[in-house]
This record gives structure tokens, C-alpha cells and sequence, in this order.
């Protein structure tokens, strides 16, 4: 008599099942890893932040103090997303530097006056500033060079 089950050649439909279910799933890991890579690299700031120079009177508030070598500025923050942190990019004649001003938190709508210490003896005369800010979007710290404020006119503080 022959008993059931004792031909183990074959393989079953169920397991042709699941190999194939695991093989569809290990091939969808692949291609949205690979997407993922794509999209990372070409990221942009992905939320319109709003950020502009404040205006009292018509008049910027942004100046450069000789005497005391601040550059100061006054910015304000649009409706959409908090800002968590700036970096600002100041380019002279001679030279440039980076600072990082991680004090600087605004709320949605909120304003932010800076002093940033430049020595026009050191880098040269005043050519650009940049102000980039830095928002936090799904736990990630986000770079927003793409909505960065430049500044080329400078007044007298």
C-alpha cells in the first residue's frame, strides 16, 4: 500500500506560493531603497518657509556698524513653518565666514534680530550676506539654501 505524502520531489503550490510572495516583497525592498537614494539626492527645502528681511518705514533693517563690527539684521518669519536655526554666509572683499546661529527659533510669524560680529579690517568691505534657515520637517533637520535671503545693500548702523 502506497502512503499519502511520500512523493517529496514535487513541490507543492502553497510553497511556489510563498516563494514567489517572498520574492515580490525582497524585489520592492530593492526598488524603494533605490527610489529613496534618487529622492534624498535631489531634496529641496519641500514647504515655502517665507522668510524675509523686516521693513520699518520703507526702510530695511539691515545695516553694518563699523565702529562696534556688527552686522545686524532684522528677519521675519512667514505663516507656514517654524524655523529651528539660521546660517549665515557673510562674503567680503577679502574673505568670507560662516556662522551658525542656533539661538535663532521662529515661530510661525515670528521676528528675529542678529548681530553677527565682521571685521572689515580682516575680510575686506561688505559684498553679500546670505541667510539660510533651517527648519525641522518629519524629525529631519532640513537646509533651505533654495529659500535663503540675500542681501548685496548695506547701510550705515
Amino acid at each position: 500500500m502506497k502512503r499519502p505524502f511520500s512523493n517529496k520531489d514535487a513541490i507543492t503550490p502553497l510553497m511556489i506560493t510563498l516563494l514567489l510572495i517572498s520574492f515580490a516583497v525582497a524585489v520592492a525592498v530593492v526598488v524603494m531603497n533605490l527610489g529613496q537614494a534618487q529622492v534624498e539626492e535631489q531634496a529641496q527645502c519641500p514647504i515655502e518657509i517665507g522668510l524675509t528681511l523686516a521693513s520699518v518705514g520703507g526702510n530695511s533693517q539691515v545695516c553694518y556698524d563699523s565702529s562696534t563690527k556688527q552686522f545686524r539684521f532684522t528677519i521675519e518669519n512667514g505663516a507656514n513653518v517654524n524655523v529651528n536655526s539660521l546660517q549665515v554666509n557673510v562674503i567680503g572683499a577679502d574673505g568670507a565666514q560662516t556662522v551658525e546661529l542656533t539661538e535663532a527659533k521662529l515661530a510661525k510669524a515670528g521676528n528675529y534680530f542678529a548681530k553677527i560680529t565682521y571685521d572689515e579690517a580682516v575680510n575686506g568691505p561688505l559684498k553679500q550676506v546670505k541667510i539660510i534657515p533651517k527648519v525641522v520637517l518629519y524629525d529631519e533637520e532640513q537646509v533651505c539654501v533654495e529659500q535663503a535671503l540675500v542681501v548685496e545693500e548695506f547701510g550705515r548702523c
